[in-house]
């Protein structure tokens, strides 16, 4: 597949990484030079200095062989213009990341055929719902769902006294089926046998039916709490979608703004939320409106130092969950270390989910995991796939990859090396980076 990316930004380079790593044709558009130049000394692809929306920067990409075009860059306006153009030269698939709610928020943009934008991406409101998902289950570092939410896959850190530290995987007897697909040990993917042990200050990766995790959490060790209550340091774009969806859950919710004409508008269009005036980095401000009460804090700023340095005092006063948003990837490593328990970024988010929508064949979703270092690819079983009615067991399955669930009509199962896979079956597969596109080849007709 050639894939044309337009913005070096965090987003359109970890797409481009991916799908290099997948050995696609991918193609880069930049205008700054910095960044044009960060792209081509880091990744072994075509990177081409100019803009998006220039015909003659587009035909030197080739456009008239491209498959895909990806507008990611920082201009709403120019990633529209892209696709547009791109379908004018006859391109199959458009993808625009649009951050302005008056285009994001209008499902005409992608109605109209005119336009030719297929998929139209807001990152603020893809952000919003992974945190939602994320303070459903405030144990985890990140939830995802699957096969219409009869699937979870939870990643949990092992603490320091969880009843299965020291102990094989074949040696956990827990009356649930599961399955961790993956440990992440001292910053390393690996995906486990049965005679591998769980380690303390593991990161597990583990899958089962969603009525059944919360009863395989606690035998691990890990104790699911309600959110009643949610503190939201930022009313910007994330902050405001956020309450919205936990509106929607009734839970309750208290928005910290120091911009006081964004306060006005958040409480006129916001219902049971409570917006509050003030600088969020003032522990007296903290004190006074219960942060060390409240079940989760999520910091959304645009300032990375600020979410953190907020995020910690949050903890110290007592507050159980703390959810940091972090744009810039190298203090993504440092949040552990220092305290708190998720940090959120966008630009990930916004690659999983352009990456969900782009993924070719029978591929119904992609979810990137632990900062990219892994995938979990839900797909369809073709009718014709040669591997249709043959036991797992039995199956030379690609290294570096695993199936997870077997979804069959309605029944969602984990499966063993007994079971089988049937045409049309939906399954789940975790994947590290350079396995996935073997497994693509795996369910290939051909």
């Amino acid at each position: 597949m050639r894939v044309i990316i337009i913005g070096a930004g965090k987003v359109g380079y970890n797409i481009a990484q991916i799908l290099s790593y997948e050995n696609h044709d991918v193609v880069v558009i930049e205008k700054d030079e910095e960044r044009y130049k960060i792209i081509q000394d880091s990744l072994d692809i075509q990177v081409i200095q100019g803009s998006g929306a220039s015909s003659a920067i587009l035909e030197e990409a080739d456009i008239f062989n491209a498959d895909l075009l990806i507008a990611v860059t920082e201009v709403d306006e120019l990633n529209m213009i892209s696709c547009v153009l791109a379908k004018q030269y006859g391109v199959p698939k458009t993808v625009a990341r649009v951050r302005n709610t008056e285009y994001a928020d209008n499902n005409r943009l992608t109605q109209t055929p005119i336009l030719g934008i297929d998929l139209l991406i807001n990152p603020e409101k893809v952000t919003a719902s992974e945190i939602s998902q994320l303070i459903e289950v405030p144990e985890a570092i990140d939830v995802e769902y699957y096969a219409d939410g009869k699937i979870q896959l939870l990643e949990l850190a092992i603490g320091d006294d969880a009843p299965v530290i020291d102990k094989y995987l074949k040696d956990l007897d827990l009356p649930y089926r599961y399955v961790i697909v993956s440990i992440l040990r001292d910053e390393k993917m690996i995906i486990p046998r049965g005679n591998d042990l769980i380690k303390k200050n593991d990161i597990i990766f583990i899958l089962a039916k969603t009525k059944d995790m919360i009863h395989i959490e606690k035998l691990i060790g890990k104790e699911r709490t309600k959110i009643n209550n949610v503190i939201i340091l930022g009313g910007g774009r994330i902050g405001y979608y956020l309450a919205k969806l936990l509106e929607e859950k009734k839970v309750g919710v208290k928005i910290i703004e120091k911009n006081y004409q964004r306060c006005k508008e958040l409480a006129r269009n916001l219902n049971s939320s409570l917006v509050l005036h003030g600088d969020g980095s003032d522990i007296d401000l903290l004190k006074e409106e219960g942060a060390g009460q409240a079940d989760a804090f999520v910091a959304l700023t645009d300032d990375d130092k600020l979410n953190l340095l907020v995020s910690l005092l949050a903890k110290h006063l007592g507050v159980k969950k703390t959810i940091a948003q972090i744009r810039r990837s190298d203090y993504l490593p440092l949040i552990e270390r220092v305290g708190i328990d998720i940090a959120v970024s966008p630009r990930l988010i916004t690659a999983a989910a352009i990456l969900k929508f782009i993924r070719r064949g029978n591929i119904i979703s992609v979810s990137l995991l632990s900062g990219a270092k892994a995938e979990m690819i839900e797909l369809i079983v073709p009718q014709n796939a040669k591997i249709v009615n043959k036991y797992l067991k039995d199956l030379a399955f690609p290294e570096g990859a695993i199936i997870g669930s077997i979804c069959r009509g309605d029944d969602a199962l984990i499966p063993t090396g007994n079971d089988y896979l049937a045409p049309d079956d939906r399954i789940i597969v975790f994947a590290l980076p350079k396995a996935v596109h073997k497994v693509e080849a795996f369910f290939s007709t051909t």
